[in-house]
């Protein structure tokens, strides 16, 4: 198979060395972090505050961050709260939502070591004043079922606290420098040559180089090659915008790494076009109603992409007692989408937010509002004689309170009959690959044989293994979990195997 991706795919042909005349500087550190990130500045602070001295290249103007959930297993706020996690059910219902081709020892040093991360974020996040709320986002069905264990994060704070306390502690950020290769040594991972704004620049690492570049998702020749599904999306709310190009991925692949097996899981919430459409009626642009709403965020943003008409969004058929249906829904329903997105645990769920996308939606067309469904299958474009039929069958089912088409539950069927009625246009956004490099237990990359790179660890979504062939939210905001975990055990790990070499 790699055979055949060298001669389709431009990426996996190595560029030529950077000439030594055209490198006009040479910085030599303990430990180079390629990419400033979420993964990069925890990498960059921990490196440090372990007596690393540490150098940070960016490719854009500043450090990045996005977001507002970080997860772990568990944390002592949520031990506070009386929530504490299994981590053996934690472990073994993530295995079976990643379909079993998660590497359960990656999955396990997530489980293992996510605690103690979020502690130490929690730390220097308060001590700025920076003490995030327990998220209630969670999925309550009985499948799919998901745990507690988000913190809503005043991100952009939490991303300057790390950046300024690695300052503080010596690390130096390079930005407008892209990582562009890297330089081995009797098979060891030795430099970073990064393209400044004045010219090229050595980076040599005397104990270890940290990928920390971000996903692939900005590069649709990697798309096509380990993840296509992403081509059929036409929204993306990553940022910064056009960064993520698989920079990392491609470094490793150079230098002797492999992928993960394809297709590369993804994050795609459907917060595309409007976010409003929790567990209310879909129906495609045929007017058809295609899956059981009462699910989880990511089997949404999937289903969508089935439907017929080579498009990437369906629509969500309410009335208007929508909201009220909304909150007699939610005890039942729950997660991210549904929707309790930013709602803070032990406080009521009042839909407030929902109705701001409503209204938001009904200004800029994502919304459409009509006092006949067949009024409103003309403003959608889909069969008016089809939408109606639907909507029969439907409320013929509310009344029965049984879904004999999907088996939606029957706490989560409401009659589609009071107007004004609502079709709520919705789609899958892309926000990140979560694949990369295959690594062991240590992040250490591994080459083809399953050997560790010397000198060379992946963190956030450089690194593969964690999930399958989707991205899981047992407990919503893992992937900022992973980048955060990750970048705090590759700094230890880079800086004691560093000392062994």
């Amino acid at each position: 198979m790699e055979s055949v991706l060298e001669h389709r795919y431009s990426f996996l042909t190595p560029p030529p060395p950077v000439a030594e005349s055209d490198i006009t500087e040479t910085v030599e550190v303990d430990i180079v972090v390629a990419g400033a990130g979420l993964a990069g500045l925890v990498a960059a602070l921990r490196a440090s505050e372990l007596g690393a001295s540490v150098a940070v290249l960016e490719k854009t103007k500043s450090w990045n961050v996005r977001g507002g959930h970080i997860s772990a297993v568990n944390s002592r706020l949520w031990r506070e709260a009386g929530v504490v996690n299994d981590k053996k059910e934690f472990v073994r219902q993530w295995i079976a939502l990643c379909g079993n081709r998660a590497r359960e020892e990656i999955v396990w040093l997530y489980a293992n070591n996510s605690e103690e991360a979020i502690n130490w974020l929690l730390d220097h996040s308060e001590a700025h004043g920076n003490t995030p709320r327990l998220g209630a986002p969670r999925y309550v069905g009985p499948t799919y079922t998901e745990m507690y264990g988000a913190l809503l994060f005043k991100i952009q704070n939490t991303g300057r606290h790390l950046y300024e306390d690695a300052v503080k502690l010596g690390a130096r950020y390079y930005f407008e420098t892209p990582a562009k290769q890297l330089e081995k040594e009797n098979g060891r991972v030795v430099a970073v040559i990064g393209k400044g704004p004045n010219g090229y620049i050595r980076f040599r690492a005397k104990k270890g180089v940290i990928l920390a570049t971000g996903d692939i998702h900005g590069d649709k020749e990697m798309l096509a090659a380990y993840c296509p599904i992403f081509l059929k999306v036409k929204n993306s709310q990553y940022t910064p915008v056009g960064a993520n190009t698989g920079d990392g991925h491609k470094m490793g692949l150079w230098a002797g790494g492999m992928m993960e097996d394809k297709p590369l899981p993804t994050i795609m919430h459907p917060q595309g076009y409007n976010r409003l459409q929790s567990f209310f009626l879909f129906v495609n642009t045929r007017g058809e109603r295609f899956m059981n709403e009462d699910t989880w965020c990511q089997a949404k943003s999937l289903n969508v992409l089935k439907q017929p008409g080579n498009v990437d969004y369906a629509f969500a058929i309410m009335d208007a007692d929508w909201r009220e249906q909304l909150i007699q829904g939610m005890p039942y329903s729950g997660g991210l989408f549904n929707d309790n997105s930013l709602s803070v645990y032990g406080e009521p769920f009042t839909g407030e937010r929902e109705q701001g996308f409503l209204e938001t939606g009904l200004k800029n067309g994502t919304v459409q509002q009509a006092d006949t469904i067949e009024e409103l299958a003309e403003k959608i474009g889909v069969p008016p004689h089809r939408l109606r039929e639907t909507v029969d069958t439907y409320n013929e089912m509310v009344e029965k309170k049984d879904d004999t088409q999907f088996g939606k539950r029957a706490e989560l069927l409401f009659p589609i009959k009071k107007p004004p009625f609502y079709a709520s246009k919705f789609g899958p956004a892309m926000l990140a690959v979560v694949g990369g490099l295959i690594t062991d237990t240590r992040l250490r990359v591994l080459d083809k044989e399953y050997r560790p790179i010397p000198g060379l660890y992946a963190a956030g979504n450089v690194a593969g293994g964690l999930y399958g062939v989707d991205y899981p939210t047992l407990i919503p905001g893992n992937s900022h979990g992973r980048a955060l975990t990750w970048g705090y055990l590759a700094a230890r790990f880079a800086i004691e195997d560093g000392e062994e070499a």
